[in-house]
């Protein structure tokens, strides 16, 4: 048993739909797009994805990740910044977005969990490019969940 399930066993307060709660509410904040649970049988989106990761290290030691498919995060950068997707140049801006997206997540995440009296470091959000094979190698783990972002599946990941 992982500390996290140790952690959420001791503790109702915390909950895989708290974590959900606060990605909708950031989503819906910082890039007017809706995300809701979804429960079901998932169909695979078009590749790439996107897999932004982010590390923590205090009381507990984990990481938050996110894999948004190309085509959302494009969506997500675009509705962030007031643009067209059209207009984003870089590869680079999509990645930024879904670092800035995690950073506000995993603050957000760890303030509800754990209290503001703990304190954590946290590290710089990483960013890589997954195929399908990644994607549903990480929907298959216990760690992982997946909400329908203007329905389309997002995994979202926590591993303490």
């Amino acid at each position: 048993m992982s500390e996290w399930t140790e952690a959420l066993n001791e503790d109702d307060t915390v909950s895989l739909t708290v974590l959900e709660d606060i990605l909708s509410g950031v989503l819906q904040e910082q890039a007017f797009m809706f995300a809701e649970h979804f429960g079901g049988e998932l169909e695979i989106p078009a590749p790439p994805f996107i897999h932004a990761r982010i590390r923590f290290d205090g009381p507990f030691d984990g990481h938050l990740g996110l894999i948004f498919s190309h085509a959302l995060s494009m969506e997500l950068i675009a509705n962030m910044l007031g643009l067209d997707p059209d207009d984003i140049d870089s590869e680079e801006d999509a990645a930024d977005a879904l670092k800035e997206l995690l950073n506000i997540v995993c603050g957000q995440f760890l303030a509800t969990a754990f209290g503001n009296t703990l304190v954590f470091d946290l590290a710089i959000p990483s960013v890589a490019q997954i195929g399908s094979e990644e994607w549903s190698a990480q929907l298959a783990t216990e760690e992982t969940t997946a909400l329908l972002v203007e329905d389309e599946p997002v995994l979202f990941e926590l591993l303490l």
